[in-house]
């Protein structure tokens, strides 16, 4: 299933975001079966899943039991953000709901798609437009709303460079096939 999210940013023109379903982790562990550790990046684990072509993902825990991952699907050609917390009990499995990312002068929205991974409910994106890497990396915090209004303000410290760690992991791994 493939659903279409758009993102705005301040003096961008609107893009268009995909957004599909991926196997995710959560805070249940902190990787999942047959991830592999690259290295740490400061709070960040860098990651390496081979279900997603290989693709290196960010792995940081937040404050009540939330995590959260960014990383590359290059079997999609694109990236995904996720987040888990088991207190947000009203997800339910494959619905989908409108979430915005809040970086201030920067702005993306779109639909949200709800996950279970180890019983612990989140919610996921796919992502081809590099623009929402690039200002997750260079912010030092981003407020996520969703479609409830609840919002999340998370501190992004050190994305940066976890971001960067991401990249030279990514520039290591194998040439993946393409769905």
């Amino acid at each position: 299933m493939q659903l279409y999210i758009f993102g705005t940013s301040v003096g961008h023109r609107m893009n268009k975001l995909a957004l599909t379903a991926m196997a995710l982790i959560s805070t249940g562990a902190v990787w999942g079966a047959g991830m592999e550790r690259w290295g740490d990046s400061g709070d960040w684990t860098i990651l390496i899943d081979p279900e997603k072509g290989s693709g290196c993902l960010a792995w940081k825990p937040f404050e009540n039991d939330m995590t959260v991952e960014i990383g590359a699907a290059p079997n999609q050609a694109g990236g995904f953000f996720a987040a888990f917390n088991p207190a947000w009990v009203q997800i339910e499995d494959g619905a989908t709901g409108m979430v915005k990312f809040d970086f201030g002068d920067a702005k993306f929205e779109g639909e949200a798609i709800g996950v279970f991974k180890n019983g612990v409910p989140g919610g996921y994106a796919f992502f081809d437009n590099p623009a929402f890497v690039t200002e997750f990396g260079k912010r030092q915090s981003v407020t996520i709303i969703g479609e409830s209004g609840a919002e999340v303000e998370l501190d992004l410290s050190g994305s940066a460079k976890a971001i960067e760690a991401v990249l030279e992991c990514q520039a290591e791994q194998p040439e993946p096939l393409k769905n």
